[in-house]
């Protein structure tokens, strides 16, 4: 498998799913949808639908509508989070990915609508989805799994312990919601709308659990140069060093896990390739 390629190409083919269910939204009135379009459409790696994606099909499943609404309410979710963590009230970020922030672009009052609007965007495509299977039981499974992430257990709750900022023991709390949360859950909901084994289910959700928390040691290591020293960072706590021998053993375990799922080769190039990057 040539790596880059392949994921050049999924990564092209959710954009443009993305790009046709943007352009669904012009009913909206202007300034909401203008915000909404541009967090939506402003790049990114489109991480979480994806891994949600490759577990449907390294289980057996099939990229159908279904699916792909699913991956497209993670995104929804996932985007919805970004732009309202660049508020003023929580990280108060004038860019992101080299653009204007949110609410830098069109105001703090369309920025808080647009995340409210994509986040209940995502049940939408959710129950959307679930309204499309006669058997529904593992499409409702797959729901309350991306919903729990999302909340106060989850991301919301990951994020909550981040501002509050309290030591350095909140570390693993935090990686492991606010960054690991809606990982996890993607490849989950993803094995779950595949009607995989209870064991396969069980071993890609641990996988994603590490891999969330490699993803965010990585980008510690990325942004050592601009930390935000109002934030607790296992950077911080365990120095450079410390930091990448916690993320190569946590890499290996991953991988380890991922050795014994079948059809796991995208994720294991993906795996590889992300706790490299550079950016």
């Amino acid at each position: 498998m040539n790596f880059t390629e392949e994921y050049s190409k999924r990564l092209n083919e959710f954009e443009g799913y993305l790009r046709q269910f943007a352009s669904e939204l012009v009913t909206y009135p202007e300034m909401l949808y203008n915000a909404v379009s541009y967090g939506l459409l402003s790049g990114g790696k489109r991480l979480r639908p994806l891994l949600l994606l490759e577990a449907v099909r390294m289980f057996g499943g099939v990229v159908d509508a279904s699916a792909v609404n699913f991956a497209l309410a993670i995104e929804c979710i996932h985007t919805y989070s970004l732009i309202h963590d660049d508020l003023p009230c929580m990280d108060n970020d004038d860019f992101r990915r080299g653009q204007p922030t949110c609410h830098k672009k069109f105001g703090e009052a369309a920025a808080v609508l647009a995340g409210d609007t994509l986040l209940n965007l995502a049940y939408e495509l959710i129950f959307s989805a679930i309204a499309l299977r006669d058997r529904q039981e593992n499409y409702v499974r797959a729901g309350i799994a991306i919903a729990a992430a999302a909340g106060g257990n989850g991301m919301v709750g990951g994020q909550a312990c981040e501002l509050a900022a309290e030591s350095e023991q909140s570390i693993d709390y935090i990686y492991s919601h606010k960054t690991g949360a809606l990982i996890r859950a993607a490849l989950k909901a993803g094995a779950l709308i595949a009607n995989t084994s209870r064991e396969n289910a069980e071993k890609i959700e641990k996988f994603g659990e590490l891999f969330g928390y490699c993803f965010q040691l990585r980008d510690d290591l990325l942004d050592k140069g601009g930390e935000d020293e109002g934030k607790i960072t296992y950077l911080q706590a365990h120095g450079e060093e410390g930091t990448a021998a916690a993320l190569k053993s946590k890499t290996v375990e991953a991988l380890e896990i991922l050795a014994t799922v079948e059809n796991a080769e995208f994720l294991t190039e993906l795996t590889a390739n992300f706790m490299e990057r550079e950016a």
